[in-house]
């Protein structure tokens, strides 16, 4: 049938065959293609050369490229998006190239002499003419095209999810994507700019740093160790132990020169490991280009309502080192956030001012067309004055002002970050081999003030008086990670991928009590305990995927981990206690099947498996026995997932929809309990969690661009769980029933200025923030943003307003006391961004 195509070509374009012609090989254009699907990327290019490229659609429909850019021949253009997809590119003639398998192909001779035969076969073969594409057709693209009446395109999306580059719409579960191009249309600086755009994404946080993320309601409200995990292209971070603080200090990315970011939802148990029960959010960056020379530079600056001056400024410099081999990126971002809630215990204004500051190296060195390697050094600091909390009644009114906290020490946060990777990929044909290589430290500092609970730690202090105590933690993180895996190359029968993974994490906890005199100045820290802990983790992972046939696949996979944890205690008043050790055995799979109903639309069923690791606990033993008081250790908590789901989009790429359902059974869930009169981490029987949600895209006239998304969760005990003071049917802590968000803009084409004008809408359903009473409930929402900008030569402006209406939306709440601490939006802000390109 491939010969046929190329028959069938022969046939109409009435030439004769050559194989490309000297006058073509030698001529250098430029061409710029991103990564994208293959499909779209042969479009591009028979645009760009002004040649016909024929391909069948069931060899490229699930291939993807990494793109091209540079001067290059049609030749050298085709061999690159070509690479390792196990395809290949014959000349028809001087104007028209097939795409067909590297299985030997028919030769020219052959073709003339048989093509009137093969055309009158393909005649007879009604279903010959929707088998293959003619790259002049418009399929999709990762930018927006225009068809002949002037109408745009829809995005097509290429995700990394599965390890492997695919289609968006090709993934089977549920991925929201938020490309660059929305998060410069949020305005966005860190994590609350965008987060709740993503249905099924829910967080608790102080402020930024200090932040736990939630995905589909898996959680109980204060976790022990983190449900989502958070990578770095391929890199994983933060810690999967409960003493180095994992769950709480989700990294928060400045989003300034991200390519996207991907949010995986349900159990990523097998491909990611340990830690991923909710989800994973994947931060993507741009990659350097060894072919142009180009960069940005962004400058930005709002006002707060009722509160402080922001600003934002950074830039990026992609320098072609050598063509075609070398390239490297440059990257450096600072962010202020002027804050706007006010101490009035200290008499700060603002006291929850931030400043975000980092850059990034990234080197892309590729010597020939097989081997690549990619070296990245990141770098981020997170610090800030103080909680970006006010203090309310546990009925839900403000204590002092709807935007103050009565705090009589600072609470400081200081993060800073540092990673350093290398990524080496080399391609064999049949397979390519990636390792991943990385270290990274991680120094986490902030204070609380405990100044209200004062007379009750007083033993624990040195004789004397006091005036207010503040609880200083500091955490430290030392990660090394190594990644092996070998994937199958594209277009087979059978796709595989198989990998190993190795972990390694030294972490220090230091805890202690900083009182301060009568005059208010700080005297010696009391009450130290420091928790040294050791994790490490190896697992090996691999899936395989069957293509039936044309439209059904079928995929499963499966990991095997170990990690094994080390824990000593040094108490103050205790002393230190021996080691103690933890070590579990974990299996976690994958099971799913797609149905290809056409190129633009599939169906999906998927069960997948996911876990947290146990670990030990801070117990002292009993003076007679010598034996701990209390369980030493809790075990790993393990969850599953069945989920079906639809995505499809228009024939002409103007609409989309992604629909999902899903079920989660977790079980043994971690939580913090009370045992023989020891405050522990242990096991609560199990939950369940049903939901859904709904993705919707349009361009349906020249210069509109609407988004929709919108998530439903029912998330509750499935047994009485006395740990958390819940029993059977009750609504697990910080989960919205229903979470949605609506983005639209408007650009006026044709103008040379490109005015655009946009607004988004937010809407959150309200959640309780315990079981036990007393409970607090977070009122729903409803938020809007509006902006307006246009260009200006190679400046783009924007001005924008966030919070329009200046709602006090709350995101959470924490408990202390008879007092909330309640994580408010940031009020009405007014900001403008100008961004050059060069």
């Amino acid at each position: 049938m491939r010969t046929l195509v190329a028959a069938a070509v022969a046939c109409l374009t009435i030439v004769g065959l050559s194989h490309g012609g000297e006058s073509r090989a030698s001529i250098r254009k430029t061409i710029s293609i991103p990564a994208e699907g293959l499909g779209a990327a042969l479009q591009t290019l028979s645009k760009e050369q002004d040649v016909q490229v024929v391909f069948m659609l069931e060899d490229v429909e699930r291939l993807s490229t990494p793109g091209v850019s540079g001067e290059m021949t049609l030749d050298e253009a085709l061999s690159q998006l070509l690479q390792g997809t196990g395809l290949k590119y014959e000349y028809v003639d001087e104007e028209t190239v097939t795409i067909v398998p590297m299985a030997p192909a028919m030769k020219g001779k052959q073709i003339k002499e048989n093509s009137a035969e093969k055309y009158k076969e393909a005649q007879k073969d009604a279903s010959f003419w929707e088998q293959f594409r003619l790259a002049q057709a418009d399929i999709g693209n990762t930018k927006v095209r225009k068809e002949q009446d002037g109408a745009p395109k829809l995005e097509e999306v290429v995700v990394t999810a599965e390890k492997r580059p695919e289609r968006l719409i090709e993934t089977p579960q549920s991925v929201t994507v938020l490309s660059a191009d929305t998060l410069d249309k949020l305005a966005a600086t860190q994590f609350r700019d965008y987060a709740n755009t993503v249905p099924g994404l829910t967080f608790n946080t102080l402020g930024a740093g200090y932040t736990q993320v939630t995905l589909r309601g898996v959680t109980t409200g204060t976790d022990l160790e983190p449900t989502v995990g958070i990578y770095i292209d391929d890199v994983p971070y933060g810690s999967n132990g409960l003493y180095a603080g994992g769950a709480s200090f989700a990294l928060d990315v400045a989003p300034f020169d991200l390519d996207r970011i991907e949010v995986l939802k349900g159990p990523q148990g097998t491909l990611y490991g340990a830690s991923t029960m909710g989800g994973l959010i994947k931060y993507v960056t741009k990659r350097p280009d060894a072919n142009g020379f180009s960069g940005d530079v962004q400058t930005g600056v709002s006002d707060t309502h009722r509160g402080g001056v922001s600003y934002n400024v950074a830039a990026d410099l992609n320098v072609p080192l050598s063509q075609n081999i070398l390239g490297l990126r440059i990257t450096g971002f600072e962010s202020r956030d002027g804050g706007y809630i006010d101490n009035v215990g200290l008499n700060h204004a603002d006291a929850n001012r931030a400043d975000t500051y980092g850059g990034r190296i990234d080197l892309l060195f590729t010597p020939s067309d097989a081997l690549s390697l990619r070296i990245v050094g990141f770098t981020q600091t997170v610090s800030r004055g103080g909680a970006a909390i006010a203090d309310y009644t546990l009925a839900g009114a403000p204590v002092y002002g709807d935007l103050d906290q009565h705090r009589l020490t600072a609470e400081s946060f200081h993060q800073p970050f540092h990673l350093a990777s290398a990524t080496v990929v080399y391609n064999f044909g049949w397979a390519s081999l990636t390792s991943v290589t990385s270290y990274q430290t991680v120094r986490s500092h902030y204070g609380e003030d405990v100044s209200s609970i004062l007379p009750l730690l007083l033993p624990v202090l040195p004789p004397g008086s006091y005036s207010a105590l503040g609880d200083v933690k500091e955490f430290g993180l030392h990660k090394f990670n190594e990644e092996l895996r070998l994937a199958s190359s594209p277009g087979n029968v059978f796709e595989w991928l198989a990998g190993a993974v190795y972990d390694s994490e030294t972490s220090t906890n230091l805890q202690y009590f900083l009182p301060r005199d009568l005059a208010g100045n700080p005297t010696a820290p009391a009450g130290a305990e420091s928790i040294p802990s050791l994790y490490k983790d190896a697992a090996v992972f691999g899936d395989i995927t069957w293509h039936l046939s044309g439209r059904l696949d079928l995929t499963g996979g499966v990991r095997y981990a170990n990690n094994k944890q080390q824990n000593t205690f040094n108490v103050g008043g205790v002393g230190v206690l021996p080691p103690r050790n933890a070590t579990d055995n974990v299996t976690t799979y994958l099971a799913d099947t797609r149905y290809h109903f056409s190129e633009n639309a599939i169906g999906y069923l998927r069960f997948a498996t996911g876990y947290r690791p146990g670990g030990v606990n801070l117990v002292a033993n009993d003076p007679a026995t010598g034996q701990p008081i209390g369980p030493a250790s809790y075990g790993p908590d393990r969850l599953r997932s069945y989920e079906a789901g639809l995505k499809s989009q228009s024939s002409d790429h103007r609409f989309s929809a992604e629909a999902s359902v899903f079920h989660i059974d977790w079980t043994d869930i971690q939580v913090f309990g009370t045992r023989d009169g020891a405050f522990v981490a242990t096991n609560a029987p199990k939950a369940k969690i049903d939901g859904g949600e709904l993705s919707l895209s349009a361009r349906p006239v020249a210069g509109l661009s609407l988004v929709g998304a919108f998530g439903y969760q029912h998330s509750r005990l499935a047994a009485d769980a006395p740990d958390l003071g819940g029993t059977a049917g009750e609504t697990l802590p910080n989960v919205p029933r229903f979470s949605g968000s609506i983005l639209g803009d408007y650009t006026f084409v044709p103008n040379e200025w490109k005015p655009t004008v946009g607004a988004t809408v937010r809407s959150v359903s309200s959640s309780q923030q315990e079981l036990a009473p007393p409970i607090y409930r977070v009122p729903s929402y409803v938020t809007y943003d509006v902006r307006a900008g246009a260009s200006f030569g190679r400046t783009d402006l924007q001005l924008y307003v966030h919070n329009l209406s200046d709602k006090r939306a709350q995101f959470s709440e924490i408990d202390f006391g008879n007092t909330a601490w309640v994580a408010i939006m940031q009020p009405r802000t007014v900001g403008l961004i100008a961004t050059t390109h060069f």
